[in-house]
């Protein structure tokens, strides 16, 4: 995933069309700074659509007021939303429509860019022939439980899917980010756009399946130092975001977020089991195996998992310190995935002040007769 620290050829010459297409809800808090860091970008040729869907604040206000000073600067204004779309990918395919770039760079109000951002990712994508270019950006987390429940959430929805495997082009394995995503123009039209997955409540995760599916070339990437974002606010949209998540990445089935739950008491409450069937054992001694040797492996087991978690954290550009709770960030995680499990059975989502339920569809696209 060190894609960007790979050497690649200059961008060509004349430089392509880039749009940089940015949809918003309810972001009147944030959505300045991220177009101001949009609109801050060094890349010579790119112009810029916002989307003011359906806010109750004043984001659309916000977006008039930049446009007014900005001529690169375009806003879409949306009041309904369609029967059987979900508001980002109705958004997404409304700007879509509207691009004029080559390129086109989706990414989410609550991002900030460097104004290095595009240009880099541009010319990895166009060196090395990539379709998409998704980028994991920098988490920016304020508090103690923005600081120790994001990074392992992400550690454990990135588990899940493999994330480390999706880069490579001999396996199904598939990963993308819709806080960060360029795709080339020809290859977003080929596969359907966001029309494609309107129903998705993770659009993300469900365009890359179909790219790696049509053996087409979609690529993740670290990209810490090209962007962050702020993900959740509270703990209440931590629990409910993740959620959120973990349920329209498996496109509605438990199977995934149960595995993951099971993955997560063997690999890591394990340790904590075996420490307290050994503190029992030195109390009430007996049998070939005493208290002692599980007390051993208690702490060995806690150690390695410790510093496997902490190293998440530093990559996350959160402070490691907070793997040691994860006896308490595990359970928050644990009740993330419960929650996932009954919106799977229930078939509803809220969010963003919008109530859903209608049913996702399930996409299966059909290889085509030449691949690239």
């Amino acid at each position: 995933m060190n894609i960007l620290n790979k050497s690649t050829p200059p961008i060509p010459d004349p430089p392509p069309p880039v749009t940089i297409i940015v949809p918003a809800k309810d972001e009147e808090q944030r959505i300045g700074q991220c177009l101001a860091s949009v609109l801050a970008q060094d890349y010579p040729k790119y112009d810029v659509l916002a989307v003011d869907d359906r806010s109750t604040d004043a984001t659309g206000r916000v977006m008039d007021e930049m446009a007014a000073a900005e001529p690169r600067l375009k806003i879409l204004h949306i009041d309904t939303l369609p029967t059987g779309w979900t508001g980002k990918n109705n958004a997404l395919f409304r700007a879509a429509a509207l691009a004029t770039g080559d390129w086109l760079l989706f990414i989410d109000s609550d991002v900030i860019l460097e104004p290095t951002a595009l240009s880099q990712t541009l010319r990895a994508a166009i060196g090395r022939r990539y379709d998409l270019l998704s980028l994991i950006l920098r988490q920016e987390t304020r508090g103690i439980w923005e600081s120790a429940l994001v990074p392992i959430a992400s550690a454990a929805f990135g588990t899940a899917y493999m994330m480390g495997l999706s880069n490579s082009e001999s396996n199904n394995h598939f990963f993308g980010n819709g806080q960060f995503m360029l795709f080339n123009r020809e290859i977003y039209d080929q596969i359907g756009g966001h029309e494609a997955v309107k129903t998705q409540f993770n659009e993300d995760m469900t365009l890359a399946r179909i790219m790696k599916h049509l053996r087409l070339r979609p690529r993740i990437a670290w990209g810490a130092d090209l962007g962050a974002v702020r993900m959740y606010d509270s703990l209440t949209t931590i629990m409910k975001g993740w959620s959120r998540i973990f349920f329209g990445s498996s496109c509605g089935s438990p199977w995934r977020s149960l595995i993951v739950m099971f993955f997560i008491l063997i690999a890591g409450y394990s340790a904590f089991f075996a420490a307290g069937w050994g503190i029992y054992r030195v109390q009430h001694p007996g049998g070939f195996f005493n208290g002692i040797p599980w007390l051993a492996l208690a702490a060995v087991h806690w150690l390695l998992m410790t510093t496997l978690i902490g190293i998440v954290y530093q990559w996350m550009r959160t402070r490691p310190i907070y793997a040691a709770a994860f006896f308490v960030t595990g359970l928050f995680v644990l009740a993330i995935l419960a929650r996932a499990v009954w919106m799977c059975i229930t078939g509803k989502v809220h969010w963003r002040g919008t109530r859903y339920s209608h049913q996702i569809e399930l996409i299966n696209p059909q290889k085509p007769q030449e691949t690239r």
